[in-house]
């Protein structure tokens, strides 16, 4: 399995047939690099986000259909054994009112703004415990487009209000998400010590979970697609509806928080 790189030789790389090849390229070349692979049928990861065009995750997704090549977009808080507990106990809190995220340190980038960043982790938590993509998108952006250092938005998946905060300004790292119910509540906190709780009635507990490195966890799944040599590629219409949602919060966020609506049957 290949890591490419910006100094690697796509040409080079494609005439050794790798069993694999994982994408770690700036964001937005994203589909210039990964697609070649996908199209001589090489299973692709692709570090998040998949692209930073609907147009670019449209072309990977068509060449992965085309090809019948794996492609997988690494979301890594997807496999972190907190999250999944997680959304393992979600049904314990009872019908969802709304969901609050935040992501933010204090390490600007030079290949995306701040919303191509760390969108991509709370939409991907957010769409694998709500089961369906957004349908609109509001935000609010601070910095000069389309270079946003940190964003409020807003989005709603099915029915559901998710409102995230996104920052490269925050003198800490916070990664955390809550799950407001009626009086009840459900908290996933990377950086917390205790990373799960849930309080129902009154009643806080913190589920226990595993302590295995997401990052491993998500790189084993990988490997199990290059020994399967096959993917669910419906998974990909989840990737495309992310970069749907993020584009239409940075034409939002341009456009002073105007309400941008998402056509989630084009995912």
């Amino acid at each position: 399995m290949e890591l490419i790189d910006e100094s690697k030789s796509l040409g080079v790389i494609l005439r050794q047939r790798p069993a694999g090849v994982v994408i770690a390229t700036p964001s937005a070349t994203h589909a210039k690099v990964a697609i070649p692979f996908i199209e001589a049928g090489v299973p692709t990861f692709i570090e998040k986000p998949m692209a930073t065009t609907v147009n670019d995750a449209l072309r990977i997704r068509d060449a992965a259909f085309g090809s019948g090549a794996p492609v997988v977009v690494g979301h890594v808080q997807l496999y972190n054994p907190a999250f999944q507990v997680a959304k393992n106990v979600l049904p314990d809190l009872g019908p969802v009112h709304a969901v609050l995220w935040e992501g933010m340190n204090h390490h600007p980038r030079n290949d995306s703004s701040v919303l191509w960043d760390w969108l991509p982790h709370g939409l991907s938590m957010a769409q694998a415990l709500l089961g369906a993509t957004p349908a609109s998108a509001q935000a609010w952006g601070v910095g000069d487009p389309p270079g946003f250092k940190a964003a409020i938005a807003r989005f709603v998946i099915s029915d559901v209000p998710v409102v995230t905060n996104v920052s490269w300004m925050s003198p800490l790292k916070r990664h955390r998400m809550t799950i407001l119910g009626e009086g009840n509540s459900l908290t996933f906190d990377d950086t917390a010590k205790r990373k799960v709780s849930l309080s129902v009635s009154g009643s806080t507990s913190f589920p226990s979970y595993g302590d295995e490195p997401p990052l491993t966890r998500e790189l084993r799944a990988f490997i199990d697609v290059l020994g399967a040599g096959k993917w669910d590629m419906t998974g990909l219409g989840s990737e495309v509806a992310i970069v749907r949602a993020i584009a239409a919060a940075e034409q939002s966020a341009r456009s002073a928080g105007r309400l941008v609506a998402i056509d989630i049957c084009q995912s």
